[in-house]
């Protein structure tokens, strides 16, 4: 019975914890912002990152190995989306598409996260990469999570 309880106090302090950790800015809806991107880009090969401008990651969209995996930066290397939202943190949106494989291409997109019409800028920055055969161009990927993050809140 003890370790019951024991355990139950642990979940409730881990929940507690989690409660605690970096956030979303106010009036960003989580899950209006999971819908949007999952209509706007959302595929099994979709990894959309929203880090704080020092990098601590805020949000994931997408599943844990598109996000994890190496992918060709298009630059002459390969990296994961994290390493690639990490070396981009400054500087302006951009995107870039290239071939990553006979037939796969990967469409990256990176960028300050956009303010909707009325809304201040959240300084925030995001990372949106697709890979595979159906995988979107740099540029729709940028305009489709971009709409989507206005439609979202920010």
């Amino acid at each position: 019975m003890r370790s019951g309880a024991a355990l139950a106090l642990a979940l409730v302090g881990a929940l507690a914890l989690a409660g605690c950790g970096p956030k979303l800015p106010k009036g960003v809806d989580e899950d209006a912002l999971t819908q949007a991107v999952g209509r706007a880009i959302g595929s099994p090969s979709t990894c959309v990152l929203i880090a704080e401008p020092g990098g601590k990651v805020l949000w994931t969209g997408g599943g844990y190995i598109s996000c994890a995996r190496n992918l060709p930066t298009c630059e002459g290397k390969t990296s994961t989306a994290q390493d690639v939202l990490k070396a981009s943190l400054a500087g302006e949106a951009r995107f870039i598409s290239c071939d990553s494989s006979a037939t796969n291409r990967v469409g990256w997109a990176m960028g300050p996260v956009p303010a909707g019409k009325g809304r201040q800028a959240s300084g925030l920055r995001y990372l949106a990469v697709m890979e595979g055969e159906r995988a979107l161009p740099g540029i729709e990927i940028q305009d489709r999570v971009e709409r989507a993050f206005v439609r979202a809140g920010f």
